[in-house]
């Protein structure tokens, strides 16, 4: 990845100039995706002005890398195989993702008119996922990204009521806004536990949908909520440095509900969840086990992030140079604060990951009572690849601690 240490942005194309293929050798414009000249206004900064840029590495490398999440996440194999084949550039990125995200809503619809309820709900779903792989790094696109992010909460809308296990829309008041959250009961659990999912830099409530799906399977409900900088809560508010807040706002939420039991609530945190959910158990008694799906013990690192890395940081943030965000995250520490969490704790962490996995160690050594580990040396971020055995360790986890 190279950074351009531009304070400019590159100029992107206006709506005139983008042609998509249609696979058989001629060219047709993209309907209903307004692909707008970079600028930051709108969403990477809610004070205004402009976000440097850097520029991203090859649009199918950046896919081919993350082929594990995707998967895991609940992306088809095969439309994967073919949004691959539409991608040639970044400006084909989101047509290609929201080309299949349509088919998905199209099918759903077919099914649903048809009376097969789960199947066009596993549809909708699907298509939200897509919806947001194709806005998730369009961070000098921000009315795209809004278009995108639009179409991603309507259409797995679409589907959430449609499941034995129906997802809610819910919302809890936190400094002077609605943060927006998914609450799924176990249909025929009375009283569940609930376990609050709390996702990272690009991890939304949305795709949290095929881990909350291994929970419902053992009675344990689920709150995945978009926290300041994070999914639709970004549009409102970006990046806080004391996140815990908001995950206590969501607990004083949850103990408003007469379904579940709040006094078996856990957390799972994901990629930079791994420092918000672990930070939110040192100071809250009421989490009754944590779940660490990654670790991010400090952001010691970000002094070297480029390209999308830099760019996510910087647009969560509303810091305009990677020097501001440098200084924005330069607090951010788990130490002092590990041993202070009394709960049970799991994590997992591949050898691979950008996030080095000696931070990772350094938390468990840390804590007070230890950690049940599930490491693999030659596994990457999230251990996505894994996602298969880590994933419902994860769920069994809360299962036997909640």
């Amino acid at each position: 990845m190279r950074d351009e240490q531009a304070s400019q942005m590159k100029p992107g194309k206006g709506p005139a100039s983008i042609a998509r293929g249609n696979g058989h050798g001629s060219k047709k414009t993209m309907p209903r995706l307004a692909f707008v000249r970079p600028n930051c206004s709108s969403l990477c900064h809610i004070r205004g002005s402009e976000m440097q840029y850097f520029e991203y590495p090859p649009a199918r490398q950046v896919l081919d890398d993350s082929v594990d999440r995707y998967l895991a996440d609940g992306v088809h194999y095969r439309d994967l195989l073919k949004i691959r084949e539409r991608i040639t550039s970044w400006d084909d990125w989101p047509h290609a993702w929201a080309h299949f995200a349509r088919e998905a809503e199209q099918r759903g619809d077919a099914l649903l008119g048809a009376g097969h309820k789960l199947t066009a709900a596993a549809n909708f779903v699907r298509s939200s996922i897509y919806y947001h792989f194709a806005q998730y790094f369009q961070h000098y696109h921000p009315e795209l990204k809004r278009e995108l992010h639009g179409h991603k909460n309507r259409v797995f809308m679409r589907g959430a009521h449609l499941l034995n296990s129906p997802v809610q829309r819910v919302v809890f008041p936190f400094r002077g806004i609605q943060i927006a959250g998914h609450l799924r009961l176990p249909a025929g659990v009375t009283n569940p536990p609930v376990a609050i999912c709390v996702g990272g830099a690009d991890t939304t409530k949305e795709d949290y949908f095929t881990f909350t799906d291994l929970c419902i399977e053992r009675g344990i409900a689920t709150f995945a909520f978009d926290g300041p900088g994070q999914g639709e809560t970004a549009f409102e508010m970006l990046l806080i440095q004391d996140f815990e807040a908001c995950i206590a706002a969501a607990i004083d939420y949850l103990e408003t509900r007469e379904e579940i039991d709040a006094n078996r609530i856990g957390i799972v945190g994901r990629s930079m969840g791994g420092y918000f959910a672990p930070k939110a158990a040192s100071v809250e008694p009421r989490l009754k086990a944590l779940a660490c799906w990654g670790v991010m013990y400090d952001r010691e690192d970000m002094p070297t992030k480029t390209g999308i890395y830099a760019a996510t940081g910087l647009a969560m943030s509303g810091t305009e140079t990677l020097a501001e965000a440098v200084e924005f995250f330069k607090s951010w520490t788990l130490e002092g604060h590990v041993q202070n969490i009394k709960c049970p704790v799991f994590v997992t962490h591949g050898g691979l990951d950008s996030l080095p996995i000696e931070k990772a160690n350094r938390f468990v050594r840390e804590l007070a009572n230890g950690a049940e580990v599930m490491n693999w040396d030659d596994s990457g971020h999230c251990c996505h690849d894994r996602s298969h055995i880590m994933r419902p360790a994860i769920a069994d986890f809360l299962k036997k601690h909640l």
